[in-house]
């Protein structure tokens, strides 16, 4: 893993937008469907995760999906596989899901391609990110962290905070020859 493949940037969203789509996503109109399983099915959880699909694999899947393509702009993502948003509830002690990528299912692709992970952390909190190199990216309102998707991650469980909420996104990136460039394809935009 090359630490400048990894990019954190806080206040990626500007503060009136990140306002209106927290509004969004905490509000009591907003959907969200009850999961036992955190990654793996063998594995042991403690209070089960609240997710809802925005885009997967081509397909639209919430009527939400317009509210985040002005995100996919602004990730410049070519090809899009998958917003997803997750809510964990805070427990007494930190439960740590398995290591894992967010495209296992194309693990393999993945590793060929320039796949991107991106995860919006919608509030702060004491909860974190783990790379599997032992970097700890804290749970931070409106930041912005971004790493190639081969690379493994976990997510611990908040202590302080009611809920954790976190919009991941994974995306494809294009080669220019002079470095990755991002740029728009007529998919999202089009």
């Amino acid at each position: 893993m090359n630490e400048k493949d990894i990019s954190i940037q806080d206040d990626f969203l500007t503060k009136e937008k990140f306002e209106e789509l927290s509004a969004i996503v905490t509000g009591i109109d907003f959907p969200w469907h009850f999961s036992e399983v955190l990654v793996n099915e063998d594995e042991e959880t403690d209070a089960g995760i609240l997710l809802h699909s925005i885009y997967e694999n081509r397909i639209p899947r919430s009527h939400f999906y317009n509210t985040f393509l002005p995100i996919v702009e602004a990730l410049n993502a070519i090809v899009l596989f998958r917003i997803r948003i997750n809510l964990t509830f805070r427990l007494p002690v930190p439960h740590f899901c398995d290591f894992h990528g967010d495209m296992q299912t194309i693990t393999a692709l993945a590793q060929q391609a320039q796949w991107t992970t991106s995860i919006l952390y919608m509030g702060t909190n004491n909860a974190y990110t783990e790379l599997e190199n032992g970097q700890r990216i804290e749970s931070v309102a409106n930041r912005l962290l971004s790493f190639p998707a081969s690379i493994k991650h976990r997510y611990g469980t908040q202590t302080d905070e009611l809920r954790r909420i976190v919009v991941n996104f994974n995306y494809l990136k294009v080669d220019t020859g002079e470095g990755y460039l991002l740029r728009p394809s007529e998919e999202i935009t089009g």
